[in-house]
């Protein structure tokens, strides 16, 4: 049996949560912050005209999309980790308020709030949870975690083993065990931005969504543009325990500065495994569910996201021979 409701937890807190069964704890969590968006009709066109119709159907950068648009990407991911061998495993997909109802820090503070509400719902065991999140979903889920470590954090992810208790610090501050970012939007304006005429991305219309969610005032600062963060303590003390697990289109406009990223962290020794789509768009592993041609191309990136999750988030050892048969199929 598998549940799907939409919350409002509290005065603030919005989304779905997606839940094998809801009476019990879920034994492992993703907390899922969206960011772009793709609007596909029914038949969507196989021509080389592929890029100019997603360009005139996409958005996202903090003023578009909704949690429910990814209704069918997270209901496949929650069968993909039920195949993986979770036995209660559950999704909640925060639904944030979009710019200009608000702007920076609202979207930020209600990440965090999002966050505490999912920890709860584990009983505070943050070593069950997976951030994860997908372009300004990926700066939202960046920009948390440097909260989290600024508000006392954990001393990154190289200092604790996979068999250690819930990770905090002295002040009580808990993180996850793993973040998946998928083509994060990790520095909101650089110079590491470039054209690509491949991506469906636009630079300077993405600067400009930058300019409105953050202002001229926080739009070059930590943590509205994580990216902008330089001191490693920060990042450091911000890292899940588990490191990063991160998803970039070798043809997109955001590469560089994701890059820039995962040689930044990988420089301070923090875990971190990236996977490169070779000729990949922006955000294609959620793209690919809506244009991909068949359904093995639809479901290939999930099948390697969960297959990572499982590793950093094990399954009870009993249940490791279904999950090897799932992956098989």
């Amino acid at each position: 049996m598998m549940s799907t409701d939409q919350i409002q937890a509290g005065t603030y807190v919005k989304g779905i949560w997606i839940r094998q069964d809801p009476k019990h704890a879920p034994d492992v969590v993703i907390y899922y912050v969206n960011g772009m968006h793709i609007m596909v009709v029914n038949s969507v066109p196989r021509s080389s005209k592929l890029m100019n119709y997603i360009k005139t159907h996409q958005g996202g950068g903090f003023a578009l999309g909704s949690c429910h648009f990814y209704l069918e990407f997270l209901l496949a991911w929650h069968h993909l980790l039920v195949n993986a061998g979770y036995k209660n495993p559950a999704i909640f997909a925060l639904e944030y308020t979009l710019v200009p109802e608000a702007t920076y820090p609202t979207q930020v503070s209600e990440t965090m709030l999002g966050w505490k509400h999912a920890l709860q719902m584990v009983n505070g065991d943050g070593s069950r949870i997976c951030v994860a999140g997908d372009s300004a979903g990926g700066t939202l889920i960046l920009s948390l975690l440097l909260q989290l470590g600024a508000q006392g954090g954990s001393s990154g992810s190289t200092a604790q083993s996979l068999q250690d208790g819930p990770m905090s610090s002295n002040a009580g501050i808990v993180m996850p065990q793993l973040a998946v970012l998928i083509s994060p939007w990790v520095t909101l304006t650089t110079k590491l931005h470039h054209p690509s005429k491949t991506d469906y991305l636009n630079r300077d219309t993405l600067w400009q969504y930058a300019h409105a969610y953050a202002g001229s005032a926080m739009i070059n600062q930590p943590p509205a543009s994580p990216g902008a963060c330089v001191d490693e303590k920060s990042w450091l003390a911000a890292s899940p325990r588990g490191g990063y697990v991160v998803f970039v289109g070798q043809e997109e406009v955001l590469a560089p500065d994701i890059e820039n990223f995962v040689e930044h962290q990988t420089r301070m020794k923090v875990r971190i495994k990236t996977l490169r789509m070779e000729k990949g768009v922006h955000a294609w592993p959620i793209a690919a569910m809506y244009l991909a041609t068949s359904v093995d191309l639809r479901l290939h990136w999930l099948k390697v996201m969960t297959n990572e999750i499982s590793l950093l988030i094990p399954v009870e050892a009993s249940e490791k021979e279904e999950r090897t048969a799932a992956f098989s199929d």
